[in-house]
């Protein structure tokens, strides 16, 4: 009967809600944007086990990505407890933010994020500041792929924290975005070696339409011992199979297949150095 009521309650509180939010568009533009900077001004707080993280409330895409951190991908959070401490961490495919920063938060990780829509990044150097994480994580507005060039990222910057693409979906239910965003790309390979940047021990890829192109351009990277583990995503009779026969001849098995709605979808895999299997 209570839950019951709860759920009343909401439904009630939602419309209500709506219909106030409903009369700001009847507002002289000035005070609208007075109206937008005080409902940003008030993030998202969730509870993790290591600490609470702040997220820029900018869209229900990006609650939802928030108030679903630790039940949408679990095999992935453990994933993360799981790295070594001192490790260096690339989140390739960032979105908002949320592995990066539940791996920042740990506080013994070095993190990098690479999020090339700029709707997205934004949401990503802003919940970096929200948290108080800048020296532990190195945002970038960089994607990755087989070459260097200029790519065309389906997009919309008016739809924070969706999962955007470099090639259109052929799928009769996908969504299409109604814009395109240049985006600069280049290599792994090209990246550590052009900047000195560390070899990262950990790498989680998440680009839909590059996947294939960012391991051709690592091939160097994936070859270095210091290269512990990949998550990606990738389902493992669809594309899962074409990555592992690129990575077994590396030293690379599958150790972990990531799933998601309640363990009902699996969406990720994880691959790790044999050599590596035994310990630190």
């Amino acid at each position: 009967m209570l839950g019951r009521t709860a759920r009343l309650f909401r439904l009630t509180f939602g419309a209500a809600a709506k219909r106030l939010l409903s009369l700001l568009n009847w507002l002289p533009a000035d005070q609208r944007a007075d109206a937008v900077d005080i409902l940003l001004s008030k993030p998202s707080v969730v509870d993790t086990q290591h600490g609470k993280i702040l997220f820029l409330n900018h869209s229900q895409v990006s609650r939802w990505r928030a108030r679903t951190i630790m039940t949408k991908e679990p095999d992935s959070m453990r994933w993360i407890d799981g790295m070594v401490p001192g490790s260096v961490f690339w989140d390739i495919g960032a979105n908002v933010g949320v592995l990066t920063l539940y791996a920042a938060t740990r506080g013994d990780l070095e993190v990098w994020a690479f999020e090339p829509a700029a709707v997205n990044y934004y949401n990503l150097v802003a919940n970096c500041e929200l948290n108080h994480l800048e020296s532990r994580v190195r945002c970038l507005q960089l994607g990755f792929g087989d070459t260097g060039e200029i790519a065309d990222l389906h997009v919309s910057q008016l739809m924070s924290g969706r999962s955007f693409n470099f090639k259109e979906s052929k799928k009769p239910d996908s969504e299409p975005f109604p814009s395109l965003q240049a985006v600069q790309l280049c290599t792994i390979d090209d990246f550590i070696a052009r900047y000195g940047v560390p070899c990262p021990n950990y790498i989680k890829i998440d680009v839909p339409g590059l996947t294939h192109q960012i391991f051709v351009g690592a091939r160097h990277t994936l070859a270095r011992p210091e290269l512990r583990q990949i998550q990606v995503e990738a389902r493992e009779h669809k594309g899962g199979r074409h990555i592992a026969d690129l990575l077994t001849p590396l030293g690379f098995k599958l150790v972990g297949r990531g799933m998601r709605c309640g363990g009902q979808l699996q969406r990720d895999l994880v691959f790790a150095r044999e050599s590596a299997l035994a310990g630190p």
